[in-house]
């Protein structure tokens, strides 16, 4: 793959090379914020990361993608992280993403890692290997620290009492078409084949006992300092998926709901399966989480050989992902 161009959308990186920006050598290629230096290149397919609609401004987000599609280009995003299976965006939305597919006979997809990876891909490739399925959970453990995102911190919790909060102003709560992680599960009911009648949502908190320093600021005593969030979904008046996330700031606290960064899978049914990932990487935040972007990236030689349309992962082949470099000298 080649980069042929890169929009940005903060003032101080424009006119800056794309190598610059993440700590490498220049590309030549060099940081634009007009959208239509972007749709007069040669790209054949945009990464659209763009974090607009986790800020709330997802009509913003869905205007400039559809700009996009309309004008023949392929977009592979994590922007809009319900898309991952379209079947749970809302109407309008899809129907706009849709007309923009038809009018530049384009494709688009929404990938990622969660959703778009753990909570529906993974589960979905290993219950191949199952005779029969009776439950699915997964968890998610990950370490907000060094999370500097001072809006998401606050949208998930952190820092605020429970009183704050109150019953409707976190971020990924409820399930309605607009919350992601239903998405994953309507991608895996749809995958399995096997109804979803309900989708409950739950949450637990953790509450700091004292002073806890982040990357945004300090967590006060008796304030949230470990958010754990379930959804739930039910078939034929029974539980058959559990999804959840503990996110924490400190490992003190509720430590019997996870500690480090790890995703974890159980299938009980036949044959009953236990699985862990860890990850780590040199790059990005050297978190687990910051492997967002693989699946994007490894995503978009699939979707450049598909049909026109609005993608999810079950309509496209298999694929692999990664660069396999040629020899390498040992030291």
């Amino acid at each position: 793959m080649e980069l042929v161009g890169l929009k940005v959308y903060s003032d101080a990186k424009i006119g800056l090379d794309a190598g610059a920006l993440v700590g490498l050598p220049d590309t030549g290629i060099v940081a634009t914020d007009s959208v239509d230096e972007i749709l007069a290149g040669e790209a054949d397919c945009v990464a659209y990361t763009a974090l607009g609609a986790a800020k709330g401004q997802i009509t913003e987000t869905i205007d400039e993608i559809c700009l996009l599609l309309s004008h023949g280009l392929n977009v592979v995003s994590s922007a809009i992280e319900q898309a991952i299976y379209p079947k749970a965006l809302p109407a309008e939305i899809l129907r706009r993403l849709e007309t923009a597919c038809t009018t530049g006979y384009s494709s688009f997809l929404a990938a990622g890692i969660n959703p778009g990876f753990t909570m529906d891909l993974w589960a979905i490739n290993m219950s191949r290997l199952s005779r029969r399925i009776d439950k699915i959970s997964i968890l998610e453990v990950c370490d907000m620290t060094n999370y500097d995102s001072v809006e998401n911190m606050r949208t998930m919790g952190f820092g605020r009492t429970p009183a704050e909060i109150g019953d409707h102003s976190m971020r990924f709560e409820g399930v309605d078409e607009l919350t992601p992680f239903y998405s994953s599960a309507l991608m895996l009911s749809d995958a399995l084949r096997f109804p979803l009648h309900a989708v409950r949502f739950e949450r637990e908190f953790g509450l700091a006992t004292e002073p806890i320093k982040v990357a945004v600021g300090v967590i006060e005593p008796d304030t949230v300092a470990v958010v754990k969030l379930r959804h739930i979904g039910e078939s034929n008046g029974r539980d058959v998926l559990c999804n959840e996330w503990v996110w924490r700031t400190t490992d003190s606290v509720n430590a019997e709901w996870g500690v480090g960064e790890y995703w974890s899978m159980t299938i009980e049914g036949d044959p009953d399966m236990h699985c862990r990932l860890e990850a780590a990487t040199r790059f990005d935040s050297k978190r687990i989480v910051s492997l967002v972007a693989d699946n994007v990236v490894n995503s978009i030689p699939v979707l450049c050989d598909a049909t026109s349309g609005v993608k999810s992962a079950l309509d496209l082949p298999p694929c692999g992902g990664g660069m396999v470099p040629g020899p390498i000298a040992i030291r």
